[in-house]
């Protein structure tokens, strides 16, 4: 036995002495060395307020979900520079949601297994230097268009996973999850939110590459973190969770069909597909809308557009700390945000419906949609905690990371799916297009209780 293995041995035996022995060490609030297939791992609740390394989890986590948001904006923000630099139609570009949403569906599909084979640590460490690896070609500017697009297919598998991952951990803190959720979620909506002016004033000088300076920092911070903040979280860590947490009948392991089978996790990936594409839709095909319907100035309008991003900001970052203490419970707190959703793209829609070129009247459509962006905000975090509510622990990083996975697809398809039917009919069609999105949100979300069963305490 190595000298390291001696020590925690000896440290697993010390604790059991210690609990036998004493009643002050409660074992739910102390480190709890197990072994396991001939490796000691250690035990702790998700209490940051307690264990020092869940904070610096969740540093290494917001850090990387910021890359998230950048990269969700960027390639609309980016597409009147792509499209005049590669000579590529918008259709072209709009191949770019195609070929993420194809890195999504990997992300699905390998997301467990990278878990069993290197944990969390070795899953986090991969997507972060799949990111600095990616982002350090594109902002070198690939000389072809078709170059561009293929970095596309592996950080979607990478996002895929910090998605996965990250949902996972802030979803079962045991203090204050809603409002982390809020924070995690809100940091991405503050990347997305920048992304627009920045790129834009990096348009204007012609140098439209060097916005990848930003996720590409983010994401080697991120790297640096994550060797640290998740040692313990080995894979036969994740392998004993999931073999003591599973319920009677079920494999430690699920596969995925019997996965995609249950309703908590069919359920939640549907409505996660629908969302992630009317928020993804509504953020990326904006700024074109406004160039190209309502003959906007390109600066002026990426504040509009951002106005958007600001108010998904805001709406996870305030609604996140109002939803535990004004509502029984996320299922309900989130069917009262979609009804205030639906709502202002319903005022959204009317304002676009007129013609404008005032500033007043940009006021206004920036108003509708921050307002929709406010209550559309903390629909995806409400959505995770409930997931997890409904599944048995052994299921959440599988089910979470297929559902989240499947449903970053709609974050792909209904994008480009806007960007064909936009083509073909017109571009003044668009807000009416995010508007039957959001509506879809608001049916799927209150089907769940009809579809899931016996958790009437979270639904």
């Amino acid at each position: 036995m190595s000298r390291n293995k001696q020590d925690d041995a000896i440290e697993l035996e010390e604790l059991l002495a210690n609990e036998e022995g004493s009643n002050n060490i409660a074992p739910q609030e102390a480190n709890q060395l197990h072994e396991y297939r001939g490796e000691v791992i250690k035990l702790y609740p998700l209490d940051y307020q307690k264990v020092p390394i869940v904070r610096w989890q969740m540093a290494a986590s917001l850090t990387l979900f910021l890359v998230l948001g950048l990269n969700d904006e960027c390639n609309g923000a980016l597409l009147p520079a792509l499209t005049k630099h590669y000579n590529v139609s918008k259709v072209q570009v709009a191949n770019l949601f195609i070929v993420q949403f194809l890195g999504y569906c990997t992300a699905s599909l390998l997301t467990q297994k990278i878990h069993t084979v290197v944990g969390a640590r070795g899953a986090m460490m991969m997507a972060a230097g799949l990111c600095v690896l990616l982002y350090t070609v594109l902002l070198l500017k690939p000389p072809w268009f078709v170059l561009y697009v293929a970095c596309f297919l592996p950080l979607g598998l990478a996002i895929g996973i910090l998605d996965s991952v990250c949902n996972v951990l802030f979803g079962n803190l045991e203090t204050h999850k809603n409002e982390w959720m809020g924070v995690l979620h809100g940091l991405y909506g503050a990347a997305a939110m920048v992304t627009a002016p920045v790129v834009s004033y990096f348009v204007k000088y012609s140098q439209w590459n060097l916005f990848f300076i930003l996720p590409l920092t983010v994401s080697f911070v991120g790297l640096t973190m994550v060797p640290f903040a998740f040692k313990d979280e080995t894979a036969n860590k994740y392998n004993y969770l999931c073999e003591i947490s599973r319920e009677e009948g079920d494999d430690a392991h699920p596969s995925f069909w019997s996965l995609v089978r249950r309703p908590a996790i069919y359920m939640y990936a549907i409505y996660m597909f629908i969302y992630l594409g009317s928020e993804v839709s509504t953020g990326a095909w904006i700024f074109i809308y406004l160039l190209e319907v309502k003959k906007g100035e390109v600066i002026s309008m990426s504040y509009v557009t951002a106005a958007f991003w600001m108010g998904l900001t805001t709406g996870r970052l305030v609604l996140g700390f109002v939803t535990k203490r004004w509502f029984k419970n996320e299922y309900r707190a989130s069917a009262f945000y979609t009804k205030f959703c639906c709502l202002f793209y319903t005022g959204f829609l009317f304002v676009t419906y007129f013609s404008g070129s005032s500033t007043l009247y940009f006021v206004a459509v920036s108003l509708m949609i921050f307002l929709g962006g406010v209550f559309i905000g903390p629909l995806f975090p409400n959505a995770s905690v409930v997931a997890l509510q409904v599944l048995p622990k052994n299921m959440h990083v599988s089910g979470v990371g297929i559902a989240v996975a499947l449903g970053g697809c709609g974050s792909a398809i209904l994008p480009y799916s806007v960007g064909i039917i936009t083509h073909l009919i017109g571009f003044e069609w668009f807000p009416f297009l995010c508007w039957i999105m959001v509506a879809m949100v608001a049916l799927v979300w209150f089907l769940y209780p009809k579809v899931i069963k016996g958790h009437e305490e979270y639904l």
